[in-house]
């Protein structure tokens, strides 16, 4: 009998897909924002998915892993980014904050799972999405800038980051 629990690569793989639809899906809303503020801060957000996906790129390859097309990711993003495109500012960030936080806890199973050379990596995804999901908070619930925890999530990690580009 087969299992139905993802393996360790299969999760990878799913998280690595789920940074290109999020570059996507915050370009989109990047696009559609109605202010300069949040135009900016929803870019932040999808060049921070973007430089993440590129970061995991050794993991993936290391594994052999067949990530499904950018194109069709790119089509989930944008599929996404519908029901979040009306929201006013506050109600967007506090439902991101929602769509968040099953993924960090998801990134902190995989990082106690991931072999030793894969831990880097792992723990760059996982503080991606606290620094989004503090973003988030700061940003709905507090009514306060969230761009700090953005801005420290890539001082911390500029190295590997650096490598990725």
């Amino acid at each position: 009998m087969r299992s139905s629990v993802p393996t360790y690569e299969n999760r990878v793989l799913s998280a690595y897909e789920g940074e290109i639809l999020g570059e996507e899906f915050f370009g989109v809303l990047a696009q559609k924002a109605d202010s300069d503020q949040s135009r900016v801060k929803l870019r932040n957000l999808a060049t921070i998915e973007r430089l993440v996906a590129e970061a995991l790129l050794p993991v993936i390859t290391r594994y052999k892993l067949q990530p499904n097309s950018r194109v069709l990711l790119a089509e989930k993003g944008r599929d996404e980014s519908v029901e979040y495109a009306e929201l006013a500012w506050t109600e967007f960030a506090v439902k991101l904050k929602r769509l968040l936080e099953p993924f960090v806890r998801e990134f902190e199973t995989l990082l106690v799972e991931a072999p030793v050379e894969d831990q880097p990596y792992i723990q760059l995804l996982l503080d991606h999405e606290i620094a989004l999901f503090a973003f988030a908070q700061a940003e709905g619930e507090e009514s306060s800038d969230g761009q700090i925890h953005l801005d420290n999530f890539l001082q911390r990690h500029k190295a590997l980051l650096r490598n990725a580009s």
